[in-house]
């Protein structure tokens, strides 16, 4: 099964597991964050990126709060699941 296949059969673990490390950011980040819902709004493959040097798998959440957007949370990992890097823009 290649990359972009097995992505799309295993979405819901991916956001799963931008959840949880979005739950993980630090203390002093959460209370910046004013958000009442996190929505799972994208999956992508990158394969060349200004800041992440390795070909991985993006998962955007968008942080919202009464309907509107407060931000976004990107989680990039490999196509085993390994944390890369992350990025929350409020």
């Amino acid at each position: 099964m290649d990359l972009l296949e097995k992505t799309f059969h295993n979405k819901e673990e991916f956001y799963n597991l931008a959840l949880e490390y979005f739950h993980n950011i630090n203390s002093q980040e959460h209370e910046n964050i004013d958000c009442d819902e996190i929505i799972p709004k994208s999956i992508s493959i990158l394969i060349d990126h200004d800041f992440i040097s390795t070909p991985c798998i993006e998962i955007k959440l968008e942080l919202s709060k009464d309907e509107k957007k407060m931000g976004n949370y990107f989680l990039y990992v490999n196509e085993y699941k390994e944390f890369i890097d992350e990025f929350l823009i409020t």
